[in-house]
């Protein structure tokens, strides 16, 4: 399967993974700098429109945590994600847990490739089963994560 959502290539590279990748027209460290610095996440990471992201915490070493909490502006929908980053290397790749819930920890890896001033992003995510995977989709996250990488790069075109 792969699929276009928002301008984002949506696959399964296998029965227990979502990879998404977009190219952005900025050099890694920016589009780096927009995955970690929580004044900038808050401006893209929100899913669908009308969304806000009123937490959003970031520890960004190997060992250290974060949380995010999106709402609607009247408070109501309010939800949480967490994890851990296991990997930190900069402007190139970040891995982190990511518990939403009472789901199964997933694994996430985004890779930041840059070639002639633009960057390649690809966020892949690792579930515990295809189950699982096959859920997560169902969310419409994909729509969501699509959206929020428009958004991306309409933040990076600004700075």
């Amino acid at each position: 399967m792969s699929t276009v959502k928002f301008g984002t290539t949506v696959t399964l590279p296998s029965d227990t993974e979502i990879a998404m990748t977009r190219t952005f027209d900025a050099p890694a460290s920016l589009v780096w700098k927009a995955f970690t610095d929580p004044a900038l996440l808050r401006r893209w990471l929100l899913g669908p429109d009308g969304w806000e992201m009123p937490i959003c915490e970031i520890d960004l070493r190997v060992g250290g945590k974060w949380r995010y909490g999106w709402a609607q502006p009247d408070g109501s929908g309010a939800f949480e994600m967490h994890g851990e980053y296991t990997e930190v290397t900069p402007f190139s790749r970040i891995v982190n847990t990511e518990i939403f819930e009472d789901n199964p920890p997933a694994v996430t890896t985004v890779s930041f490739v840059e070639e002639d001033g633009r960057t390649v992003m690809t966020s892949t995510m690792t579930l515990v089963s295809q189950e699982a995977r096959d859920a997560v989709l169902a969310t419409g996250m994909a729509d969501g994560a699509g959206r929020s990488y428009e958004r991306l790069g309409e933040v990076l075109a600004e700075l």
